[in-house]
């Protein structure tokens, strides 16, 4: 029987897994600059956590989420996002009452049973970072700049950052109710819009296949209370202030029922329709809801595949300087030991050895394989080609006995000797 990778997962292999990889770092080096510590949280947790979190009228709870029971029972579900896991963690762990800041993030896998798409997967892969207890407009507009920052390394230049408010629990109920006036007078709402209207309509505002007909529709800034408005202003000078420029998009909505105040989404025009590359927003209410102290946070979530596409189709990608591939030949069994404690050093001395030093590799990243002693030095010779070996070191029999080894360029075939030992 073959086996194959479920439908809406997918392996990563060779230059797909760098790519990911070099996303994650660039995303640890903005962060920390940022000064934000990483955390890395369970793959899954009580279920309850995400219900209670993201709000059971949500897509991702009603559809998406992977549920399952232990052998005990009790009911868990693998992670549909990071926030909610990084607000249990903080609550947990006492983070906000025993640190004077907590800015953390995290890396890794998401799971949602969503139909697979260019970029979107079943198993996705994820960035995210979370900022508690700042109730300021600075840590919204800090939120955006670093998000935007970390596309910016990635060599993105086609991105668009759109910007609205949700309100607040005292501005957002009369906001509600004009949408719920609003939609009930619309004609064939499809099956979903007609669905949200009752628990979230909200959601009708981000709605793929009616969102064309919603024209007059209510916008949530002429319902903001002082407060928020305020709030949103002063978070749009800030960004204003850092050179970034964005888009009031009355039409952006959340799918997660903790945001409030400002969300944000950073948008590609090189992935197509699934062009969000970055959500976020703050969640004032959401550590007191879960059982913590009243503290107010803010957030964001990267799409790891999405920012690869747009970065590929964007030829965005810098490759990396690689490491020098290097493969350990022997003539005969006869230097199999030494060859082996050779190959054994030169891939366990630091980068300023004696070793390297002699070879030419003093500041380089190296990549070691061999040797094959089985083999004759005519086919080691192939395999190192076949590997993409970029220098051959070969020990033969009668350059050893005099101390020194064939060192053999793979590009230009040139060769030179160079001394390992006292002849």
């Amino acid at each position: 029987m073959n086996f194959k990778a479920p439908r809406g997962t997918h392996d990563l292999i060779g230059p797909e897994a760098l790519r990911l990889r070099q996303l994650e770092e660039i995303s640890r080096n903005v962060l920390y600059k940022w000064n934000y510590s990483e955390i890395c949280l369970p793959s899954f947790e009580d279920a309850g956590l995400f219900t209670r979190s993201i709000g059971e009228s949500t897509d991702i709870v009603e559809k998406e989420m992977y549920v399952f029971e232990d052998r005990k029972g009790r009911k868990l579900a693998l992670r549909p996002e990071g926030t909610a896991s990084a607000v249990r963690a903080v609550i947990e762990h006492n983070l906000t009452q025993t640190l004077p800041l907590v800015k953390l993030f995290y890396a890794g896998s998401m799971f949602r049973y969503e139909r697979p798409q260019a970029g979107r997967y079943r198993e996705f892969f994820q960035v995210g970072a979370e900022y508690f207890g700042n109730p300021e407009p600075a840590a919204d507009a800090e939120t955006v700049i670093v998000a935007d920052e970390i596309l910016r390394k990635m060599g993105l230049s086609k991105t668009e950052i759109h910007l609205n408010s949700l309100g607040c629990k005292a501005c957002r109920p009369a906001f509600r109710a004009a949408l719920k006036d609003y939609f009930a007078s619309q004609k064939d709402l499809c099956g979903d819009c007609r669905r949200r209207l009752e628990h979230n309509p909200l959601r009708l505002l981000d709605c793929k296949i009616d969102g064309h007909k919603f024209e007059g529709v209510p916008k949530m800034e002429d319902f903001l209370c002082p407060e928020c408005s305020d709030h949103f202003g002063r978070v749009r000078e800030l960004l204003q202030q850092s050179g970034r420029a964005f888009i009031v998009d009355h039409r952006l909505v959340r799918g997660l029922d903790y945001y409030t105040k400002t969300i944000f989404e950073i948008r590609s025009a090189s992935v197509g329709s699934q062009d969000a590359l970055c959500a976020g927003g703050r969640y004032d209410n959401l550590v007191e809801e879960l059982g913590g102290a009243s503290t107010e946070a803010v957030g964001f979530a990267l799409g790891s595949e999405r920012i690869i596409l747009a970065a590929s189709n964007e030829n965005a990608f810098r490759e990396p300087q690689g490491p020098v591939r290097v493969f350990i030949a022997v003539s005969g069994e006869s230097l199999v030991k030494e060859a082996f404690g050779f190959a054994v050093k030169l891939k366990t001395s630091s980068r300023n050895d004696e070793i390297r030093s002699g070879l030419g590799l003093e500041d380089k990243a190296i990549r070691v394989e061999g040797p094959f002693a089985k083999k004759s030095l005519k086919s080691q010779l192939k395999l190192a080609d076949r590997l993409g070996a970029d220098k051959t070191i070969i020990f033969g029999e009668e350059e050893y006995k005099l101390g020194v080894v064939i060192i053999r360029d793979m590009k230009t075939q040139g060769q030179s000797e160079v001394r390992v030992r006292p002849a």
